[in-house]
């Protein structure tokens, strides 16, 4: 069946996670992705060492990121840092219809690779840019990770509890975020171009994706001149609402409720009508009042309880409930995950196979499907460079011995 992308074709220069999963979610619909490494600079995930055998050493192949960002691609090995290998780039730009990178700005220019140089090798190209804080402004230059942008964005100060002044996530919010909102931009910008032949950059700050999903918070600081409150896992409309500790070793379940019915639902589920004449929970206003007791009452029920017991009986009972699942529960206990066949079991070059979360796209026509994982540094530099660029032995070779073309792994 032909997938929802195919035959479009993307060649990415990327690092970190908010370009090169970009070309992970359309090569898993179809587009021919190709990502140009080099042997100084390869995709950071592939610095991975196992944890529990660090005695291996660096396993480039093996990183469950690299497998997250980068199966179903093509890869190929350019020393950039040559000019033969630019001029290579340019060729294979010439061929594709799409660029991605997130290298710092000023970067590609400085390769030869920017947008004034590549939109003459390709006048209809798409060339997606995304750095830190975009290719103006006075902090344009500054280099960026996720916590870096979590923080300059105000998220920091937003997440954890009120007694912490300041929370990271620990995961990079960041590069997820503007990955899909640049695939989105790559999807318009390809949509332009189909109605009127016209390619364009798309230039995307990391910075103002992620000032752009707080706006709640920025509109009530607006509104009232005050800093929003830090609520933990409180809510300023619900109560009770948060993570109750259940039985077992760091086991909890969230639970919230935002109604009478609910709350009438919850004091009988848990075998304490008694609370529904408690004048502290008479109302939500009240409930809210005094969460912290009814967090203190609710919770010597949930620790005699696993989690999954929790959720099943309160949601019997017509409760929100959901229990914390570690990644194990998730793949062997989650019954609607199973069967709606989230997990992809996609086939490994060094493995043989790995199982790894699928792409929850819901495409029905045309379902995606990542093709392999676990690609050596220029894998893939046969199959491009002679069967897409046509390069003959000779020239493929004269561009070998210049240091352009590096040798696969």
């Amino acid at each position: 069946m032909e997938r929802a992308l195919e035959g479009v074709k993307v060649v990415e220069f990327t690092a970190g996670m908010a370009g090169p999963w970009v070309g992970r979610l359309m090569a898993y619909c179809g587009a021919e992705v190709i990502r140009v490494e080099s042997r100084r600079r390869p995709g950071v995930v592939r610095l991975y060492v196992p944890p529990r055998t660090p005695e291996q050493g660096v396993q480039p192949q093996l990183s469950p990121w690299f497998t997250d960002w980068d199966a179903g691609k093509l890869f190929v090995a350019l020393d950039l840092a040559r000019p033969e290998a630019v001029e290579l780039a340019k060729k294979l730009v010439a061929r594709c219809d799409i660029v991605i990178e997130n290298q710092s700005t000023g970067v590609m220019e400085k390769l030869g690779l920017g947008w004034d140089e590549l939109k003459l090798a390709k006048p209809d190209l798409i060339m997606f840019s995304s750095s830190g804080y975009g290719d103006s402004g006075p902090s344009r230059r500054y280099v960026s990770w996720g916590p870096n942008i979590e923080a300059t964005a105000g998220l920091a100060a937003l997440s954890g509890f009120p007694e912490r002044e300041c929370t990271m996530t620990q995961y990079a919010y960041p590069d997820s975020l503007s990955a899909l909102h640049g695939l989105f931009a790559v999807m318009c910008a390809l949509d332009h171009r189909q109605r009127t032949g016209e390619g364009q950059r798309i230039s995307l700050s990391q910075l103002e994706t992620t000032v752009g999903v707080i706006g709640p918070q920025m509109m009530d600081h607006l509104a009232h001149a005050r800093e929003p409150q830090k609520l933990a896992n409180r809510s300023a409309s619900a109560a009770p609402h948060g993570c109750y500790r259940c039985h077992g070793d760091d086991r909890w379940c969230v639970i919230a409720v935002s109604s009478e019915p609910e709350w009438r639902c919850l004091c009988e589920a848990v075998g304490h009508p008694e609370w529904l004449a408690d004048p502290r929970f008479a109302d939500l206003e009240s409930r809210i009042r005094n969460a912290a007791e009814l967090d203190r009452l609710l919770e010597q029920w949930t620790r005699e309880r696993a989690p999954h017991e929790v959720m099943q009986w309160l949601q019997a009972a017509g409760v929100a409930a959901g229990a914390v699942q570690t990644t194990e529960d998730q793949y062997q206990l989650d019954r609607h995950l199973a069967e709606r066949e989230f997990f992809e079991h996609i086939p490994h070059l060094a493995k043989g196979e790995v199982v790894a979360t699928g792409i929850p796209l819901g495409l029905t026509a045309t379902p995606g499907a990542t093709t392999r994982a676990g690609a050596s540094v220029g894998q893939d530099n046969e199959h491009v460079f002679r069967d897409l660029l046509r390069l003959s032995k000779e020239e493929m070779a004269r561009y070998q011995r210049a240091g352009a073309i590096e040798s696969s792994d």
